[in-house]
């Protein structure tokens, strides 16, 4: 059996010797790929940027549209009959015979200024 350390250093010769054989590439071929690497990304770029603008201005030019003719009149009494309001917690409340909204006391405003403070 064959110890770890040796295997490993059988391994290392022979990556060793295959790496040993390897022309490193020349700057100026590695310079030439890189200008090529950076003409394609920003080719890549230029698409992107004319596809976004596109697609803005087709929104744009949708959203330009004049919306459809509506009735400029409203009818008072169709829109109080068709609006109401309540509020979410008014099943909480107990059932009540008056509107306190509806039915306040009315107070009188003193006009002179012997009788008291104005409400």
């Amino acid at each position: 059996m064959q110890d770890p350390k040796d295997t490993l250093r059988d391994e290392v010769k022979s990556a060793f010797r295959g790496a040993a054989g390897h022309q490193q590439p020349s700057f100026a071929r590695l310079w030439q790929k890189a200008e090529q690497h950076h003409a394609a990304s920003r080719r890549r770029y230029r698409w992107f940027a004319g596809a976004a603008a596109t697609a803005a201005a087709v929104v744009v030019v949708l959203n330009l549209q004049t919306p459809a003719e509506q009735d400029p009149y409203i009818e008072i009494a169709e829109l109080l009959d068709s609006t109401y309001w309540s509020a979410p917690s008014d099943v909480l409340l107990p059932d009540r015979e008056f509107d306190i909204y509806q039915d306040l006391p009315v107070l009188f405003e003193s006009t002179e200024p012997a009788e008291g403070a104005l409400l």
